[in-house]
């Protein structure tokens, strides 16, 4: 799997306009079969890191330093209060959910922190 999306990083990456490589440009421009940019930052942690092991130039980050707006306590304070009111919770409708709610992170912030939606019902069921 991690050489079929590293082989496909590289075509787009070698048509005109792919280099340095975006996501967006990934995106518009990747195979119907492909994985998606996101679910590749979800395995290799960034499209930086993306680019770096498929051995293709990134393009710059759009702002130089990052600061996290959710701790992890916040998100699982979410996540709980989802989990209160839903007696079928799952990943689709958590997202839902939290674009219904005021100042609320995305469901993607959520499971990205944790690594996994069992990995965010695991935390969420701890004290």
């Amino acid at each position: 799997m991690r050489d079929e999306s590293t082989n496909e990083m590289r075509r787009v990456a070698a048509l005109p306009g792919g280099t340095p490589l975006s996501v967006a440009f990934y995106d518009r421009h990747r195979g119907a079969d492909a994985l998606t940019s996101a679910r590749i930052i979800q395995r290799e942690g960034s499209w930086r890191e993306a680019c770096a092991t498929a051995g293709v130039p990134a393009n710059k980050a759009s702002r130089t330093s990052y600061r996290r707006k959710w701790s992890e306590a916040d998100l699982l304070n979410w996540v709980r209060r989802y989990l209160a009111e839903d007696e079928k919770p799952s990943y689709g409708r958590f997202g839902q959910w939290l674009r219904e709610q005021q100042d609320a992170p995305s469901a993607n912030t959520v499971r990205n922190t944790f690594g996994s939606w069992s990995a965010v019902l695991e935390a969420a069921s701890h004290d």
